[in-house]
């Protein structure tokens, strides 16, 4: 399914300026092009939002977006704090575009979002799913965490130990990586970005990089180079 859709699809990415370990990461580089323009290009390129917005505080992030042809939704001092939550951002944006029916947040700090990884999103919203996240497989063996000082024994959560199957034997679990969630309006109101019937894009985990620090910034770039 291409094109756009009777149900209005807006995108939106959140992108404050006052990230402290790299400085304005949202126009970091990788690959000759700063993360906001790389996250817009495959938005863009999935062709099928009725609106592509930009929600920022800051004026070299808004400069950006102008530029590369979106809208821009000046963000409040509130919301654009170390300790805001996405979901309060999001209920401000909302609050200003009230013709919103269902949201793509998409995190610019994923490099390697993909115009396809959006379109299946997309597809199982219009199937009648309610929420529909990006996530990678994961294999691993998970245990609680204890506090050992206090003598505290940990316990499996996703296996008996009496019975580890072999990794390609497991069917593993979802594990989100934040690069988009597509949420109706109603759900986002009620303060949550999934619920009601979940859905799932998985991303390959190669590609489920999400720049944080600086060390990730330079796999990042490191991954361009060589594999894409």
């Amino acid at each position: 399914m291409n094109g756009k859709t009777d149900e209005k699809l807006t995108g939106l990415i959140l992108a404050r300026g006052g990230s402290k370990e790299i400085p304005l990461k949202n126009l970091a580089l990788v690959g000759g092009k700063p993360l906001l323009v790389r996250a817009i290009t495959a938005m863009k390129d999935f062709g099928r939002f009725e609106s592509i917005w930009v929600s920022t505080d800051n004026s070299e992030i808004e400069s950006c977006a102008i530029q590369e042809g979106v809208q821009v939704y000046r963000r409040s001092e509130a919301n654009a704090k170390d300790c805001s939550k996405s979901i309060d951002a999001v209920h401000e944006f909302l609050n200003y575009k009230q013709d919103v029916r269902i949201l793509c947040l998409v995190q610019c700090t994923s490099p390697f979002l993909q115009s396809r990884f959006l379109n299946q999103g997309c597809d199982l919203i219009l199937r009648g799913y309610d929420s529909v996240f990006s996530g990678s497989r994961d294999k691993k063996f998970r245990w609680k965490v204890c506090n050992m000082d206090e003598g505290k024994s940990t316990e499996p959560i996703n296996l008996a130990a009496n019975n580890r199957l072999r990794r390609q034997d497991r069917e593993g679990e979802i594990v989100e990586n934040g690069m988009f969630y597509f949420t109706r309006r109603k759900l986002l109101e009620e303060g949550v970005f999934q619920g009601g019937r979940i859905g799932y894009v998985e991303i390959p985990a190669e590609l489920s990089l999400e720049v944080d620090t600086k060390l990730d910034l330079i796999i990042a770039q490191q991954i361009h180079q060589h594999f894409i």
